[in-house]
């Protein structure tokens, strides 16, 4: 998810802070972290993007937040599988793993299972709606949004490793 919040989401206005991880493909700090981002400044409405992949390592911690009531609202970018990995898979060897892929998991009924809100969008114009719902409704919410599995984020870091390999070692 991060090359999807660093490359399209903007800040809207003074103050509004992103937190993504320094380098590609942190797997599972963006929910903590979101949690803690409540734990600082319980007044400011947090909201966190994580792909489904990422999601997965943290599970546990919905019911951190409903314990500690720690209200976030959770994006998760459920393409079914591991879209960063398979990406570069793609672009370095030109074919992925079927490991990459995922079985359909349902992360809002993982939400309602831990005491948390759980909302499915699987339609674009139904994700703001769900969530205004979400900062409205004060407690931790799960919004599960089916994606493309094909869809492509702008993965170019790859494109230049074999020139430079052959630049190295000559």
């Amino acid at each position: 998810a991060t090359l999807w919040v660093a490359c399209y989401l903007p800040s809207l206005k003074p103050g509004m802070r992103f937190i993504t991880p320094r380098g590609l493909a942190g797997l599972g700090w963006g929910f903590p972290m979101a949690i803690a981002a409540k734990a600082a400044n319980k007044q400011a409405p947090v909201l966190c993007m994580v792909g489904d992949g990422g999601f997965a390592h943290v599970w546990s911690e919905l019911e951190t937040a409903h314990r500690q009531q720690t209200p976030v609202v959770v994006t998760v970018l459920n393409n079914g599988c591991l879209g960063y990995q398979k990406d570069a898979e793609d672009v370095k060897f030109k074919r992925h793993s079927e490991r990459c892929y995922f079985t359909d998991v349902d992360h809002a009924q993982i939400a309602r299972a831990s005491g948390c809100r759980g909302v499915r969008v699987e339609k674009a114009d139904d994700y703001l709606p769900a969530v205004r719902e979400a900062l409205n409704a004060n407690e931790t919410t799960v919004i599960d949004v089916i994606t493309d599995p094909l869809a492509y984020p702008p993965v170019t870091f790859f494109d230049g490793l074999d020139d430079f390999r052959e630049t190295v070692s000559r």
